[in-house]
């Protein structure tokens, strides 16, 4: 399954793309069932909530503020990335994540379509919340009533 990301929030680059750094960074974003453990050069493993296996994950390639590429192993195998751009008000985000469970081989299209999509879309859109959560918070933005005002999300996921 692909995954393709395109976002914007009005929140300073360097702060968005802490949260990409490396895989431990992401439980910042998504909130993970617990904490990523190091499993030495480079690779961590990063539990997943609803799901009975971690992703076993790797930056291959960075470019601070910029550009973050990762792959998988282990009882996931695929790859993924995300481009900061900065924008007059935040930053903008565009990217990919392409997965499937390694050893179902021609029958992981069926459960990715069935019941894995679902759940790595979720986790994405649970990062894009927080985020939102983030910038409507430093926004500090109040309607007449007193509740914090969120924008219409900028976000698209297909």
């Amino acid at each position: 399954m692909i995954i393709k990301l395109s976002e914007r929030f009005d929140l300073p680059i360097e702060e968005v793309y802490a949260r990409f750094q490396t895989p431990a960074d992401w439980a910042r974003v998504f909130g993970f069932r617990g904490d990523a453990r190091d499993l030495g050069d480079g690779w961590y493993e990063v539990p997943l909530k609803n799901f009975p296996f971690p992703l076993v994950a790797k930056h291959v390639e960075q470019e601070p503020g910029k550009l973050v590429r990762w792959v998988f192993r282990g009882f996931w195998r695929g790859r993924g990335e995300v481009r900061f751009e900065r924008t007059t008000d935040g930053v903008a985000l565009e990217g990919f994540e392409e997965i499937a469970v390694r050893p179902l081989f021609f029958l992981s299209p069926i459960l990715e379509k069935l019941v894995l999509e679902r759940g790595f879309r979720a986790i994405w859109g649970v990062g894009w919340h927080r985020l939102r959560k983030l910038e409507a918070s430093r926004r500090g933005a109040v309607d007449i009533a007193g509740e914090a005002k969120v924008n219409q999300p900028k976000r698209g996921l297909s």
